[in-house]
């Protein structure tokens, strides 16, 4: 009896014990719920507070003060994620608050009962995720100047870069939002088909409210605020109507007593003059006012004999000075007295410096405090404290040396300079760092000013050069100009995308050996189809210009044979080089015969400029020219054979390794992309340039390029000096 009492108890007690332990296990829920809502806000705010100068997983060492809200556990977890898959980092907060939420709700039974149930919405996370980081590298490469690799990281540079490899951007941006949308749907069950038809049918619902309330009450608000705007308007233009109209009365009535006042001062000046006039006249007589032809030919004399006294021997041939126009004698002049050692010899042929358009005026430089307060608002917008060191103003650009106080991954200086190009609303901005943290930028101005070639060659560098070949490039960002040695450096090569630039820089190489060098120092040999054609019967010519590229080769065996004759030649005389050699020969040429001194003639320089090289490094000739070109820039330098090579067809087939490896000067004008910038330059950066004559200038023994800003010449100034030229001397061509 007793059991059956006891088991009729026992179902009444187990209602009881679960009934208590329904709220011991909600609360456990709510307990694990606040749990990973907590993890999940201090990973969020581990990652909101990224620095780059805390301790990562990548680095490590000794740092003064973790910035990172999360301490160093926060910051090498937002290191490595943000390593890894950039800003979808902040995805996995949200799915540790969505699995605690889910604990929460008791659906983590169903899913330890069924495991399989989450390989569906696993998939889907890794699909989103994947295309995620993808369109964020596609798309978003300029948001990543705080991050440690890109803004989509690891994961997007791996899958945006393959398929914009593959498909261009287009179709990498179609193939990665379709994947997203499937991940989002596997994720979430989410129809995009019934989100559509449900916001269509709620749109179609309500949208007789919303047009009653647009023309019942939005309307008729809108149009009498209009109405007042309007009346507003008109009152505060009568206002300022009216009070233009009494300034311009004052200002006008101000005007004619100021005017009535000079009058009356100019009549007792001019009285006072009037008294005075005696004692201008005996003034005049010592005070004489200097013509201009004076002032032409006087300073010119006084210059040439100053130059010949501080500078004897650098120059080692009779070069004319340059002239900025025209010099007259005067009408009167007195007969010159015959001097003892004055040299009759013929004029060197050097044009006037008058034949090239002048420079105007140097126009105001940009505004330093405003640029700068731009530079620092654009590095604010993204997020990036910075201190601006210098500033370097200059015709085309402005250089600004900043010292980032917030770290800034200097591997992605390509993503800040498109970023800053944004901000700043110009075309390009380019980035470097010329040490470590401390970073250039160089800002395109508003306004460029031209730079002309007169006045290169009329400025101090140039002229005072004592080189026998020099050679203007442009001017540098400072607006200083450059001036080479072609002696020293001793070969060129040009490239570039557009033609006018690459024919703009080897004129004013030509025209700057042309104001320097005379027919007996300096020879030409042009090669080229059409481009040199305004050089035809120019005195410096070595040969006719070569149009036909199949005379080419012969041409550079000739040139081959000539550097090899020359070598036997100073070695004779036990000298090494050209400069030697013609020194050697004026000191010996009075113990000579005739016929030794017609054998050991001076040597002039000689310079091989091709146009297109890719025209000549075809599949007939293109072994054999490209060896004598090779050879040449191995050896001829001493020889005073000097190779100038231009081309636009920025391939490794026609820029190839041993091209660049034997003339490490380069100059390299805007290209497409960063892989023709490293087929010319070996690194990117010609990428970045802005055309007309911006340059890329790199020579040996400098592994980072200079940017020089190239001159402007135009045809008809090219014509005006071939011309002058042309009908001072003829051309001495030689049989090759």
């Amino acid at each position: 009896m007793p059991t059956n009492h006891q088991a009729r108890r026992n179902p009444n007690r187990r209602m009881r014990s679960s009934a208590k332990q329904i709220p011991i296990k909600h609360g456990l829920r709510e307990l694990v719920l606040i749990g990973f809502c907590f993890v999940a806000l201090y990973l969020f705010a581990s990652l909101v507070t990224y620095y780059g100068g805390d301790p990562g997983w990548l680095r490590s060492g000794p740092v003064e003060e973790i910035r990172n809200k999360g301490g160093i556990v926060g910051a090498v977890f937002a290191d490595l994620f943000f390593y890894m898959f950039g800003y979808f980092a902040y995805l996995f907060p949200l799915m540790v608050g969505y699995i605690g939420w889910l604990i929460y709700r008791g659906r983590h039974r169903e899913i330890l009962a069924e495991p399989k149930s989450l390989v569906v919405p696993g998939i889907g996370f890794v699909l989103t995720l994947s295309a995620g980081c993808g369109l964020a590298i596609v798309h978003f490469m300029a948001e990543s100047a705080l991050l440690p690799t890109h803004a989509g990281g690891m994961l997007g540079m791996w899958i945006g870069d393959g398929l914009v490899s593959i498909v261009d951007r287009l179709g990498a941006t179609l193939i990665l939002l379709t994947i997203f949308f499937t991940g989002i749907t596997l994720l979430t069950g989410l129809s995009w088909l019934k989100l559509m038809d449900t916001l269509g049918y709620h749109t179609l619902e309500r949208w007789p409210t919303v047009k009653k309330y647009m023309s019942t009450q939005f309307l008729p608000w809108l149009i009498e605020y209009l109405k007042q705007g309007v009346q507003m308007t008109k009152n505060l233009l009568k206002i300022f109507s009216q009070k233009l109209l009494q300034w311009t009365k004052t200002g006008y009535t101000r005007w004619q007593t100021r005017r009535a006042e000079w009058r009356k001062e100019r009549e007792q000046y001019d009285d006072d003059e009037y008294d005075d006039e005696y004692y201008d006249d005996d003034d005049d007589e010592f005070v004489k006012p200097v013509s201009s032809r004076d002032k032409t030919v006087l300073p010119q004399d006084e210059h040439q004999e100053v130059r010949q006294a501080v500078l004897p021997g650098i120059s080692k041939t009779p070069q004319a000075p340059i002239l900025s126009e025209n010099p007259e004698m005067p009408e009167e002049a007195e007969p010159t007295p015959p001097e003892v050692n004055k040299v009759t010899e013929i004029t060197p042929i050097i044009p006037a410096l008058n034949l090239l358009e002048e420079a105007p005026h140097v126009a105001a430089s940009p505004n330093i405090k405003m640029l700068s307060q731009q530079i620092k608002e654009a590095f604010a917008s993204l997020q990036v404290e910075v201190e601006i060191n210098a500033v370097h103003p200059g015709p085309v650009l402005t250089k600004f040396e900043i010292h980032p106080i917030t770290p800034i991954n200097t591997n992605h200086l390509s993503e800040l300079s498109d970023a800053l190009a944004k901000v700043l609303l110009v075309q390009k901005v380019r980035t470097t760092e010329n040490q470590p943290g401390i970073l250039d930028i160089e800002v395109p101005n508003l306004k460029r000013q031209p730079i002309y070639l007169s006045a290169l060659l009329n400025s101090t560098e140039y002229q005072n050069h004592p080189s026998s070949l020099p050679v203007a490039l442009g001017e540098d960002i400072g607006g200083q100009p450059i001036v080479v040695d072609l002696t020293r450096i001793p070969h060129i090569l040009i490239a570039g995308i557009d033609e006018q630039e690459k024919t703009t820089a080897i004129n004013t190489l030509i025209l700057s050996l042309l104001y320097k060098a005379t027919p007996e120092t300096v020879r030409l040999l042009l090669i080229d189809n059409n481009a040199f054609s305004v050089y035809s019967d120019l005195p410096h010519l070595l040969v006719p210009i070569m149009t036909d590229m199949a005379h080419t080769t012969p041409a550079l065996e000739w040139c081959v044979q000539e550097m090899e004759r020359r070598y036997r030649l100073m070695a004779s005389i036990n000298t090494r080089n050209i400069e030697d050699y013609n020194q050697a020969r004026i000191l010996q040429e009075q113990d000579w015969s005739e016929e030794e001194a017609q054998t050991n003639a001076p040597l002039f320089y000689i310079i091989v400029i091709i146009n297109e090289l890719g025209d000549i490094l075809t599949n007939a000739v293109e072994q054999e020219a490209e060896k004598h070109i090779t050879k040449l820039t191995q050896k001829a330098r001493a020889a005073g054979i000097h190779i100038i090579l231009g081309t636009q067809r920025l391939t490794v087939n026609v820029i190839t390794g041993l091209i660049k490896a034997n003339i490490p000067t380069r100059m390299a004008f805007q290209v497409n992309n960063k892989s023709e910038s490293r087929t010319i330059l070996g690194q990117i950066g010609a990428e970045m340039l802005l055309g007309q004559g911006d340059m890329l200038y790199m020579t040996a023994g400098t592994g980072m390029p200079v940017r020089i800003h190239g001159s402007s010449v135009s045809a008809n100034e090219v014509k005006k000096v071939v011309t002058d030229l042309k009908n001072r001397a003829t051309p001495d061509y030689i049989n090759i």
